[in-house]
């Protein structure tokens, strides 16, 4: 019933993620924010077929952004500017998708980081682990009625189960820092979040023909297939912290 691969290597990764959230060192999480995105701009370079996309831009936008703590809104600008060159040469504005998706969520996350600390950033991933795990799991066990065409896999039981008990979850451990009303508001809006990230990957995926953004993560698939959730999710955290 359950995917033990799936499940063993997402114990893994959130082993890992303890480690660097109870190491918390600036350089290191700089490094981890680079490669994720790296990597995640060639998975979405296959997904929407566009091979000639430079990540310069955005590297440089992740680097300036760090230095003057905007990178999301430095991400934005460069968006801005592709699309803008691209209207100039009257070309393709299928080029700029790359640097919306997933490019500014992975600098909103990285914007979290930057304006509130690792406590923020650890709490958004546990609330979306636990939405994503609860869905999961309640969808196998009493999971009927199909969610979304999107994503024809998730039953509307887990995704509902999963919104509550990540809300709950999610509020039992913002409280201690942000308050109550906070706490409820950024879990439950995170997870909201959360779960219309998973859709639009799986929408992209669709689109593209493939199961997965790619193979790098065993039973989990690319790095896009592992972060998509947590992404957007990073955008309620960036509006209400």
């Amino acid at each position: 019933m359950f995917n033990l691969t799936r499940i063993v290597w997402g114990l893994l990764m959130a082993a890992a993620v303890v480690i660097i959230a109870l190491i918390d060192q600036f350089f290191i999480n700089f490094i981890i924010f680079a490669i994720l995105l790296f990597l995640a701009f060639y998975e979405a370079k296959k997904l929407f077929s566009l091979e000639n996309a430079s990540i310069i831009p955005l590297i440089l936008a992740f680097i300036l952004g760090t230095m003057v703590f905007k990178p999301l809104f430095l991400g934005i600008l460069v968006a801005l500017l592709v699309l803008g060159y691209q209207v100039y040469k009257k070309s393709n504005l299928k080029v700029v998708l790359i640097y919306l998706y997933p490019s500014l969520p992975i600098l909103a996350l990285w914007q979290v980081y930057l304006d509130r600390g690792m406590f923020a950033l650890f709490w958004l991933i546990l609330i979306v682990a636990s939405c994503d795990s609860a869905a999961y799991f309640i969808g196998k066990l009493i999971g009927k009625t199909p969610f979304s065409p999107t994503s024809p896999n998730k039953t509307l039981e887990g995704v509902i189960g999963g919104l509550v008990f990540a809300t709950f979850f999610g509020t039992l451990i913002g409280v201690f820092v942000y308050g109550f009303w906070l706490s409820l508001l950024c879990s439950f809006c995170a997870a909201f979040m959360a779960v219309i990230g998973d859709l639009l990957e799986s929408y992209f995926k669709r689109e593209a023909g493939v199961k997965d953004s790619g193979d790098l993560i065993p039973g989990h698939g690319g790095i896009l297939d592992r972060i998509d959730a947590v992404i957007i999710a990073a955008f309620a955290m960036v509006a209400f912290l």
